[in-house]
Formats: structure tokens, C-alpha cells, sequence
């Protein structure tokens, strides 16, 4: 198993907004985007593994060629971070411009939700990490997010240390 870093942040954490099992009521649409079937996640549909390097058999680049009668587990139940209801994401970061999907609420913590940013295409901009440490900070929400072969966790110190157990045992956040 190849070595894994842990670069770990700290700050108190609330539980409260943004959740990501909901209908988007936003208006937004996924558009052009097709983050969630491109590979960037680790999923499974119609018997088929979807990993980095191997998307989605029914993904043409830019969209579903079997939206309408598409899987209901993980296809249907699956909400992006940026199309959740009362999504805090800004317009611009939709997966494909920002370069990461953020899974809000991926896992609890504790009782707390924690969102999880899984990078997409070339990987985040630097924006979309600023932005997302910042949302962070301010909402006091931990975060866990992976660059290359590095784990990154904005939490309290309990927190930190849970997540680098976890990733040392081999175990998956969520």
C-alpha cells in the first residue's frame, strides 16, 4: 500500500448547513458537467467499476446518454455538493470550472456533518481551495480533501487525529 500523508488543519466545528442528499431547488443544472461519472468517484454503475481513468459507460463527455432511465442507486440519489439545496457553493464552482466535487455532509463525525472535496479533472483550483478553507473556517465544518497522494483536514485537533487513524488502518472516509 503506497505511503499516505495527512497535512491537517485545526478549528472548532458546528453542525448546520448545507446538506447533500436533497433535491437541488437552486435552479442550477448540471449543464456540460459530468464530474460525477467522469472517474473523479469511486462508484459503481450497472455492474460496471467507475474510477479515475475509467468513466461511466453511458458518460459522453458531456452529459448521460441514459439520463432519463439512469440507475437509481448511484445514479438518481446522488446530489453534488453545488446542486444541493441552499448550496453555499458560488455559480463558479460548479465541479468541471472549479476542478473538484464537493460531497457535503459526506460522513459524520461525531454527530457532525463533514464534507469531503474529491478532486475532478486537472485537479482544484486554487480559488476553489481557498474558497472552501475559508467556508470552512468561518462555518466551523470540518472538511477533508485530497491533492495527489496528500490528505488535507480542517477540524479540531480530536478530529485530525480521528482522520489520520482512519487513513492508517487503510480504512475509507466515506
Amino acid at each position: 500500500m503506497p505511503a499516505r500523508h495527512i497535512v491537517l488543519a485545526a478549528i472548532s466545528v458546528k453542525n448546520d448547513d448545507m446538506q447533500s442528499n436533497r433535491p437541488a431547488e437552486s435552479g442550477r443544472h448540471c449543464g456540460g458537467c459530468v464530474a460525477c461519472c467522469d472517474g473523479s468517484l469511486r462508484i459503481t454503475v450497472d455492474t460496471q467499476e467507475v474510477k479515475p481513468g475509467t468513466p461511466c459507460p453511458h458518460c459522453t463527455g458531456t452529459g448521460c446518454a441514459i439520463y432519463e432511465r439512469r440507475p437509481r442507486d448511484p445514479c438518481q440519489q446522488f446530489i453534488c455538493g453545488w446542486l444541493a439545496r441552499a448550496s453555499p457553493l458560488p455559480e463558479w464552482m460548479r465541479p468541471d470550472r472549479a476542478g473538484l466535487l464537493m460531497l457535503a455532509a459526506a460522513f459524520q463525525w461525531r454527530g457532525l456533518a463533514v464534507d469531503v472535496a474529491v478532486p475532478t479533472g486537472t485537479g482544484p483550483t486554487p480559488e476553489a481551495l481557498e474558497w472552501l478553507r475559508q467556508f470552512s473556517h468561518e462555518r466551523r465544518r470540518p472538511l477533508v480533501y485530497q491533492l495527489d497522494d496528500e490528505w488535507y483536514a480542517h477540524g479540531p485537533p480530536e478530529f485530525q487525529r480521528d482522520i489520520k487513524h482512519r487513513l492508517d488502518r487503510g480504512e475509507k472516509l466515506w
